[in-house]
């Protein structure tokens, strides 16, 4: 007859009480044995003590506050304040209670960036959530543009250096490392200032922070920004994707800008169809020169041989 207290590891996967086969209770963090209901091992609930039918009741009883972010100098976790004037029955403050909690607001503002390193911190965390919203990134780039400018402080990198131009810097870092494609030139308009400055304080980042080099957004993902932009046909999207993937070579990306290959990819693409795209317009969308598209177009056409099947209805 098996023992189930001759391993150790077995038995305690086994009822001492009747030798069966102990199920886990993830819920309420037990080992209860099936057969006999013995709780053999018994830990803490980490779920609520309420319970919910459905999303929307959960989302009544729930208690907690927003999650830590990184966008914050303290990473969400103080509270604010209330600007509504109102006591915890609904009614309305009298003037003097009104004057006591303004000046209890002022205080608790002063208070949370008490030295001048928050100061300082705060300001540009704002300014990196000012210049994201602008561009209408994913929250994920504004995290990682957060993250990326902590870092540059503890490193000592930041001080010293201009406000603008390193939350430019770790915006456009940020879109990088996640795969937006966002250009230099968008991203210095944005934050308003010089694209020379802003690559300048990237350079130094990228150097002295991140230090390994950080490849941009694909010519995948820049076509589907130039289609959506300009409102092509997805059709044309479907064959400039197509083109790109069986043209990936580093002898035509090495060195080139990601935009412009889009460019030029979208208006082979257009040509293909017949949908005659105008090559300015192109340009335009992608902000770079019709001779960069031209230029891009003839390299591809001297490396490769695109052919185009045509196909009719009898």
């Amino acid at each position: 007859m098996w023992d189930p207290k001759a391993n150790d590891e077995l038995y305690r996967s086994y009822c001492p009480n009747c030798g069966d086969r102990l199920i886990g209770d993830s819920e309420k963090g037990e080992q209860v044995c099936q057969a006999c209901g013995y709780v053999a091992a018994a830990g803490a609930d980490q779920g609520p003590e309420w319970k919910a039918i459905d999303l929307e009741e959960k989302s009544k009883r729930v208690r907690v506050g927003s999650p830590t972010t990184l966008t914050l100098h303290d990473l969400g976790l103080s509270t604010d304040i209330g600007s509504d004037m109102r006591d915890s029955h609904g009614k309305y403050l009298d003037p003097t209670m009104r004057a006591t909690v303004e000046k209890m607001k002022k205080w608790q503002s002063r208070i949370r960036t008490s030295t001048s390193q928050e100061r300082g911190l705060s300001i540009v965390l704002g300014r990196i959530t000012e210049v994201c919203d602008n561009l209408n990134l994913p929250r994920n780039v504004a995290e990682t543009a957060a993250h990326i400018y902590r870092t540059s402080v503890k490193l000592k990198v930041a001080k010293s250096k201009s406000i603008m131009g390193m939350t430019a810097a770790t915006v456009y870092l940020a879109c990088r490392k996640c795969g937006v494609s966002r250009t230099l030139k968008e991203v210095a308009r944005a934050a308003g200032i010089e694209k020379g400055s802003v690559a300048k304080y990237f350079r130094l980042i990228l150097k002295d922070v991140e230090k390994e080099y950080v490849p941009p957004a694909s010519v995948e993902k820049h076509i589907s920004k130039l289609v959506n932009f300009a409102k092509i046909d997805p059709r044309v999207e479907h064959l400039a994707l197509l083109l790109s993937r069986m043209t990936n070579d580093s002898k035509i990306s090495s060195g080139k800008a990601p935009a412009g290959l889009a460019a030029a990819y979208v208006y082979m693409s257009s040509v293909m169809r017949g949908d005659h795209l105008p090559q300015r317009e192109v340009a335009e969308f992608a902000e770079v020169t019709e001779v960069t598209v031209r230029n891009r177009c003839r390299e591809l056409l001297d490396n490769y041989i695109i052919r185009q099947k045509i196909g009719w209805k009898e």
